[in-house]
Formats: C-alpha cells, sequence, structure tokens
C-alpha cells in the first residue's frame, strides 16, 4: 500500500474485505492522513468488525486532528476492549483535555489493557485534577496497572507512590 495515493487508500476504506480496511487505515495513519479523519471516524462507530474500529481509533491518534476526539470519546464505550484501549491511547496522542470526564468513566473498566492505556493517557494528558483518579489506580489489582499508574503520577506531579 506504500505505492497508492491518499486518494486511493480513503478509496480502500470502502472495500468489504476487513484486511483491505484495516491496511488502508494503517497507512492512512501513519501517512498522517487529515482528509480521511472523517471516514475513518465513520469506520470507528459503524463498522463491524473489531479489528478494523481498533485501527480505526488509533489511527486517528496517530493522524493527530482534533476532529476526530468526538468520535474516539463516544468509542470509549465500544464493546470490545481493544477498541476502548486504542480509543484511550489515540486521546493521550491528542492530549485531549476535552476527553477526561469520558475517560475517567472508565477507571474501574473490567479490562486491564484498557485501565493501563488510561493511566498512561491521564499521565499524558498531564491535568492535575486527575491526581487523586491515578492514585486510586496505584492501587489497582493488576501489577502492569499499578506500575503505568505510578509513572503517569510521577510524570504529572514529580512525586513516587
Amino acid at each position: 500500500m506504500d505505492n497508492l495515493t491518499i486518494s486511493q487508500l480513503i478509496k480502500a476504506l470502502e472495500d468489504p474485505i476487513p484486511i483491505i480496511k484495516t491496511s488502508a487505515i494503517q497507512e492512512l495513519g501513519k501517512r498522517k492522513a487529515k482528509e480521511a479523519v472523517q471516514k475513518i471516524a465513520e469506520l470507528l462507530i459503524k463498522d463491524e468488525n473489531s479489528i478494523v474500529r481498533d485501527n480505526a481509533a488509533y489511527a486517528l491518534g496517530e493522524i493527530g486532528d482534533k476532529s476526530g476526539i468526538p468520535y474516539l470519546i463516544k468509542a470509549l464505550k465500544d464493546k470490545d476492549e481493544w477498541v476502548r484501549k486504542s480509543a484511550v491511547k489515540a486521546l493521550g496522542l491528542l492530549k485531549a483535555e476535552e476527553a477526561l470526564s469520558a475517560l475517567l468513566e472508565l477507571i474501574d473498566d473490567e479490562s486491564q489493557i484498557v485501565r493501563k492505556s488510561l493511566a498512561r493517557t491521564l499521565g499524558q494528558i498531564g491535568d492535575r485534577s486527575i491526581e487523586p483518579y491515578l492514585v486510586k489506580l496505584c492501587n489497582d489489582e493488576s501489577l502492569i496497572v499499578k506500575n503505568q499508574a505510578k509513572e503517569a503520577l510521577k510524570k504529572i506531579t514529580g512525586k513516587n507512590l
């Protein structure tokens, strides 16, 4: 897909075969193709394939266009934990402070990969008001979540817990 133009890659987003769509999404993300944000955002919300949605979420973060934020916030409620994780990561890449309240709703998510990504994203956003939430994540049952939360807390406050 390296030799395709952006418009050809955008056209490939309409392909019925998920691997074709996924490859196009990944390439558009790498190329930071802002002109593809709307189509990728639609796939994030509407595509039936969770791998397509997962890649769409991450690509929106890679592209770096804030117009994808409302779609990423909606994807935080996706039934698939990998899609939720990628939406969290993308919001971190975008340093989306406007998504903080939606992100904080994931503090008790059943998935440790989502909670780990949440801790990292909260550190990337860097808002001091979220310190109590990071402290809560520092007491998580999962060691990977605890470690990521401690790292994020140190980044924001300069304190070790």
